[in-house]
């Protein structure tokens, strides 16, 4: 596996413009562009080397997890809320996974950016958001759906990314050990996620 079997489209924003108008292309893309884009965070890249970078998939992303997980915060049961919100966790995860896998990453003598990587991991969280989707709409005491969810939509989507990132890796004793630490974390996380602010019963915390 080489380096340039995967191709970043739209990492590289031309150097002759401003940095303003370069900030903003990462939000630019045209309308029918998005849904293909979510679609393929949960396709792996085994036909299309091409990996899109942008920022607004990702940020709608973010507005959608944490809009469903402050609806699943506000009709926990009492004795059950957690003592932070749910967007101070989603905001202190999409801060600090970044910044993980980057460093990871980075041992691995990857070339890959962090930029790359911020856009790569924010649209992994549409698996997050169609995973409890799903369980909201169910009514599973025994959370069969949630895990069926899990492994179908966050599977596909950690799979993805982990992928990715494997390919960009040229130290091939790394490769298994960067991706599994990236999976456990991201899978752990929508677990947490459930539990802590989606399940109505569940006290990840006691007061």
């Amino acid at each position: 596996m080489k380096d340039h079997s995967i191709i970043f489209v739209g990492s590289e924003p031309s150097k002759d413009k401003d940095s303003v108008t370069r900030a903003l292309s990462y939000f630019t893309m045209p309308a029918d562009d998005l849904p293909k884009r979510i679609l393929l965070s949960f396709t792996p890249p085994l036909r299309s080397r091409f990996v899109y970078v942008d920022f607004l998939g990702p940020c709608l992303a973010f507005i959608l997890l944490a809009t469903i997980l402050g609806y699943g915060h506000a009709y926990k049961t009492p004795s059950a809320i957690y003592h932070r919100s749910p967007t101070e966790v989603l905001a202190v995860y999409c801060l600090s996974m970044p910044a993980i896998c980057y460093i990871l990453t980075r041992l691995g003598k990857s070339s890959i950016s962090f930029l790359q990587i911020l856009s790569l991991l924010g649209y992994g969280l549409y698996g997050y958001v169609f995973t409890l989707v799903i369980s909201f709409i169910s009514d599973e005491t025994n959370n069969v759906i949630f895990y069926l969810a899990m492994i179908l939509f966050t599977g596909t989507s950690v799979f993805r990314t982990c992928l990715i990132i494997l390919l960009t890796i040229k130290l091939p004793a790394i490769r298994l050990l960067v991706c599994s630490i990236i999976a456990i974390l991201q899978t752990l996380f929508v677990v947490f996620l459930y539990f802590t602010f989606v399940h109505s019963s569940f006290a990840f915390h006691k007061h």
